[in-house]
């Protein structure tokens, strides 16, 4: 589709109040989900590390070995 060269034409990129509005909302809704989903990682990762320490106490190799059969 070819647009006209000459200002009579009405502009197909022009943003109104209602166009910038739903721009908005739409960023703010992505950032919400961005944040939620980034806070749900946040919260898998430390509950992670928590379980990990819990047993690599019980994995770890002694300091000493010992020579008992």
């Amino acid at each position: 589709m070819a647009i006209p060269d000459d200002d009579s034409a009405p502009s197909l990129a022009t943003r109104t109040d209602k166009h910038q509005d739903e721009l908005n909302r739409l960023g703010r809704s992505w950032f919400e989900q961005a944040r939620e989903e980034s806070e749900r990682e946040q919260a898998e990762v430390e509950t992670w590390q928590r379980e990990h320490n819990k047993w690599s106490a019980f994995n770890r190799r002694p300091k000493f070995e010992t020579d008992f059969d």
